[in-house]
């Protein structure tokens, strides 16, 4: 039996570039397995993103015990303008006599009616959230006007971890005669757990330019003292960083401040460029000692007490 080995019909021609009749073969099954294994790896990469989600859906959406987000009969947390011009909402309770003798978590009895004096469009303040509880809280704030908006954290979304404040930075977008709003501090998945913040926003007659805004150096005269006993603790000038100094976190060798003295600074006002000695605003700032020197004896007297600053600008740096 004759067979194509042996057959004198011509032979194929060569396959050109030197390759044998072995590599097309070779070449395809190479393909195969690097395809096999990109769409193994395909699946892997999908499967592992879709757990991922997955988990913070549930995460996003579990059932979260309402008795964890109290104290006693209140909400954990409580919100308060850094401006000395608190009281009582709608006198719902008495102002304590002496507010670092508290024995509560509490900085505050209950809500607060604030008021905001502001110099003209784009001005700027500051409220601090203060959580009392035990557990990390996931906070949403709003605000019933369009005339004011969130300009720090990005999307009003502000984390506040056990036994800590944050700040939240509002900025006046129109010329607004007066004005009273609400802010309102809600649990991110408990939307019934809400804290709010009365403010009445008024136009100060010195109407300003300039106004300071976070992260923007300056040099400030401040005077301190203790709020519950009227003793000066000091006075002086200082360069500073208005909000977070990002220096701070660095390492590097830097002047770095309280958490509550340069979230005072932001919103400080001034009427021509740089400023300059008594032509801006000043701030009378209260803060808490979780702003201040709490749990601080290297720093009596102010180990522990609620502090009022005076703040205003000598220079800022545009």
């Amino acid at each position: 039996m004759g067979g194509p080995w042996i057959s004198d019909e011509r032979e194929d021609p060569p396959i050109p570039l030197g390759l044998n009749e072995m590599t097309i073969p070779r070449a395809a099954i190479l393909a195969s397995i690097g395809t096999i294994a990109i769409l193994l790896l395909s699946i892997i990469w999908v499967g592992w993103g879709a757990y991922v989600f997955v988990g913070q859906l549930d995460k996003a959406f579990a059932t979260v015990d309402e008795d964890s987000l109290k104290q006693g009969d209140r909400w954990s947390w409580e919100v308060m303008l850094l401006f000395e011009t608190c009281e009582p909402r709608d006198d719902a309770w008495a102002w304590p006599e002496n507010l670092s003798a508290q024995d509560e978590p509490f900085w505050l009895p209950g809500e607060l009616s604030c008021e905001w004096e502001h110099q003209g469009s784009q001005d700027r303040a500051v409220f601090a959230i203060n959580n009392a509880g035990n557990e990390t809280l996931d906070l949403q704030v709003s605000l019933s006007t369009e005339n004011v908006v969130v300009t720090h954290p990005s999307g009003g979304v502000v984390t506040v971890e056990p036994d800590t404040a944050e700040l939240v930075a509002l900025q006046v977008t129109g010329d607004i005669e007066e004005e009273t709003f609400v802010i309102t501090v809600a649990h991110a998945t408990v939307s019934e757990a809400r804290v709010e913040l009365e403010v009445h926003l008024l136009a100060d007659s010195a109407s300003m330019n300039l106004h300071s805004s976070p992260g923007q150096r300056m040099t400030v005269h401040y005077q301190v003292w203790i709020y519950d006993t009227g003793e000066d603790l000091d006075e002086g000038d200082l360069p500073a960083t208005a909000g977070e100094d990002p220096m701070c976190d660095t390492g590097a060798p830097w002047l770095c401040y309280i958490k509550g003295f340069g979230w005072g600074l932001v919103g400080l006002d001034c009427e021509i460029d740089r400023c300059g000695l008594f032509d801006g605003s000043t701030h009378r700032v209260l803060l808490p000692p979780e702003l201040a020197y709490k749990d601080r004896p290297d720093r009596e007297p102010a180990n522990n007490q609620w502090l009022l600053f005076e703040l205003s600008i000598n220079e800022l740096y545009l």
